[in-house]
């Protein structure tokens, strides 16, 4: 009985093994197809995270255009002038600068009390620039 059941495990071992070695071909193309599914995948990938940071450094880019364009715009005086006046530029160089927090916050606040009254407003845009340095 025990030679019986050796000869059916040898059986069923050699059985399994011509199975699997007919069968070698379809595993090694499934292999294939997964390889190509990956390597597909990765590309996708790589063309999303390639446009992802494409689009990041436009849009630095344009932020830092914008900020030049703001500061030479600063620069210049327009904003700190009267007529180029623009409440939330001049707002936006304030808080950009060095000056203490009470400082900054009573210019702006001396900003807003000016209202679009000219004479008023250019006084105290001429104390922003001073204030800023320019």
């Amino acid at each position: 009985m025990n030679r019986t059941l050796i000869l059916a495990i040898l059986v069923a071992i050699i059985g399994a093994g011509l199975y699997f070695y007919s069968n070698g071909s379809s595993v090694t193309d499934a292999a294939g197809d997964m390889k190509d599914s990956v390597s597909q995948a990765v590309g996708d990938a790589t063309d999303t995270a390639t446009g992802a940071v494409e689009q990041a450094a436009g849009a630095a880019s344009d932020a830092v255009s914008g900020a030049a364009d703001t500061a030479t715009a600063a620069m210049d005086g327009a904003f700190l002038s009267p007529e180029g006046y623009d409440a939330v530029k001049v707002a936006e160089m304030i808080d950009a600068s060095p000056l203490d927090e009470a400082r900054k916050s009573s210019l702006k606040t001396a900003l807003m009390a000016a209202g679009d009254d000219p004479a008023l407003l250019s006084d105290i845009l001429g104390q922003v620039k001073e204030a800023l340095g320019m």
